[in-house]
């Protein structure tokens, strides 16, 4: 079953002492392209990330964020005296310059409204639970990419069956069609009277008409790229880009006939399957 390039992933996990949160996005691109952020220093593990990250998403834009964070109680704070400080000047030399604020209400204020606070605690974090959390969180958008990827798999099956149809009532027009083009021949052959021709030419050009008006090739060929279209959709492996190439040549067939035919029935037809085909090249921007 196709897979869509679109997805998200969210999981966190918390301990006694931190909390880890990872965000995974993805959408459609042409190749792997990642971009993380981390609220702390991810050192080492920076290439496990993208290679795990290529292994399990293999194609997309991706973004990841990873939100560490550190769990404090007041013993493991300290109080930022130069903070309050030179938030205190800034505060009273403001006051000084406009409406004159008493220095115990500047006081106050500085204490509620400013974390003066910071932490003095170091918390190492294993490397081995921070990536089994960023694999979750793949894991997750993989799946979300597997439920759309259900959705866009309705559609395409569901204008490929509509370009089946159109096929076969062209089929059954080309039939009559040819018929009618055969006896129309005959019988302007069989008018001519006291016209001195070559046989042998007459039959030649006759052959070359049939031929260039004759689209059973392109329609053998137009049944077949359907064929491979739905045997590709239900593939288990990556087949965005070869969607894209059965695509083309699906658009390829179906112009040729257009160009052949003046049959007002077949010319509805093709637009038809102009207009379901273009759904389809819709769909396939964003398979895997």
């Amino acid at each position: 079953m196709i897979k869509s390039m679109t997805g998200y992933g969210y999981t966190s996990i918390s301990k006694k002492a931190y909390s880890i949160e990872v965000e995974v996005k993805s959408l459609n691109s042409k190749y792997f392209d990642l971009n993380y952020r981390c609220t702390e220093d991810l050192g080492k593990v920076e290439n496990e990330i993208r290679n795990l990250s290529k292994k399990i998403l293999e194609r997309g834009k991706v973004d990841i964020n990873i939100n560490i964070n550190i769990i404090s109680n007041q013993n493991d704070k300290i109080f930022n005296k130069k903070k309050f400080n030179r938030l205190y000047s800034e505060i009273k030399n403001l006051s000084q310059k406009s409406i004159k604020v008493d220095d115990k209400i500047i006081f106050e204020n500085v204490l509620k409204n400013i974390d003066l606070f910071t932490s003095e605690k170091k918390i190492n974090i294993s490397d081995k639970i921070l990536i089994s959390q960023i694999k979750k969180s793949l894991n997750v958008c993989l799946l979300s990419r597997k439920e759309e990827g259900k959705s866009i798999y309705k559609d395409i099956n569901k204008f490929s069956k509509l370009i089946s149809n159109e096929l076969i009532k062209i089929q059954n027009i080309d039939s009559k069609r040819k018929q009618k083009k055969k006896n129309s021949l005959r019988s302007k052959i069989a008018d001519i009277n006291n016209i001195k021709f070559d046989k042998n030419r007459l039959e030649q050009e006759v052959f070359y008409y049939l031929e260039k008006i004759d689209i059973n090739e392109e329609l053998i060929r137009l049944k077949n790229h359907i064929q491979l279209l739905n045997k590709t959709i239900n593939s288990q492996k990556s087949v965005g880009k070869k969607l894209n190439f059965i695509s083309q040549e699906i658009g390829r067939e179906i112009n040729t006939i257009g160009s052949k035919c003046s049959d007002f029935k077949i010319q509805k037809s093709v637009i038809s399957m102009k207009e379901y085909l273009e759904k389809i090249k819709e769909n396939n921007y964003n398979v895997f």
